[in-house]
């Protein structure tokens, strides 16, 4: 025969319907469960679909063109504005390829996640190189674009 000593005391109380509604009503998990409950009374509604093409800057030359996000443009010539922004027309190609074909007008500068966020500095010696490039900047971490909020010396850098 097994100990009894370490069993648990039978329930006793019966619950109602009441209760259980009442219970149920305090976890957000019951509006998942329960057929007939709207979304407008649900604690968190679904999120609305978004256009990559409006959180993206455009940059296009020829009948080539890519996506990167806005922000990550930190740098452009105003002999280049036509290129950078613009409506895409033909093929949209990838980053990598994208840069491979047009390094003559597109240059990258690597940032850290820091630097990208806004917490550390860039050197302004760097920012200052810009403007002697006559290139598109954009802003990489590990080889990939990203919005960046850079400041140098206190000083927001004019983005595009």
């Amino acid at each position: 025969m097994a100990n009894c000593a370490f069993a648990r005391p039978p329930v006793l109380d019966r619950v109602d319907g009441k209760t259980i509604e009442k219970l149920q009503a305090s976890t957000p998990m019951t509006y998942l469960q329960r057929p007939g409950v709207s979304m407008a009374s649900a604690p968190h509604s679904a999120p609305q679909p978004q256009s990559i093409i409006k959180q993206s800057t455009i940059l296009q030359k020829g009948k080539n063109w890519t996506l990167v996000p806005v922000g990550a443009v930190v740098y452009t010539p105003s002999a280049l504005n036509a290129l950078v922004g613009t409506r895409p027309v033909g093929v949209l190609l990838p980053w990598s390829e994208f840069l491979a074909k047009n390094m003559a007008w597109i240059t990258t500068t690597e940032v850290s996640y820091e630097q990208a966020s806004g917490s550390d500095q860039l050197p302004a010696t760097r920012v200052a190189f810009w403007a002697k490039q006559d290139k598109v900047v954009v802003a990489v971490h590990q080889g990939g674009p990203i919005s960046a909020h850079i400041s140098y010396k206190n000083q927001a850098v004019t983005q595009r």
